[in-house]
């Protein structure tokens, strides 16, 4: 069964690459929250219009938007600021790892591009 805090984006499909995309929204309380789509299904095919279908617009000030590209088992490949604008932190790596945990999308191949330090892989075993 699919999480309840995760919505399915559906829309025409458009020419381009396909690719689940989705946005990680984690709110200042810790709770979040995901919208996926294939990319060709998102209106421009970019994440922050897959976030305004989603939820139209941020309700807080301190909630923050990452945007999220998903492999081939609908795990997170990579998580990064993106076209959601928010920057992605070494002080945001908590709440975005215990967020992606909670909404099961985390995976040993997790990479999160950091905005202000080399990115990293949290659940990699090497």
């Amino acid at each position: 069964m699919i999480d309840p805090r995760i919505t399915w984006i559906t829309g025409e499909r458009h020419a381009g690459p396909n690719e689940w995309i989705g946005v990680l929204e984690v709110r200042i309380d810790g709770s979040c929250r995901a919208a996926i789509a294939e990319r060709v299904e998102v209106d421009g095919r970019c994440h922050i219009r897959l976030a305004r279908t989603a939820w139209q617009s941020k309700d807080a000030i301190d909630t923050r938007w990452w945007s999220l590209v998903l492999d081939r088992e609908g795990k997170a490949y990579t998580v990064r600021n993106g076209s959601c604008g928010d920057a992605l932190t070494t002080a945001d790596v908590p709440r975005v790892t215990a967020a992606l945990v909670s909404l099961r999308l985390a995976s040993p191949g997790t990479m999160l591009a950091l905005d202000d330090a080399p990115a990293i892989f949290p659940w990699r075993v090497d």
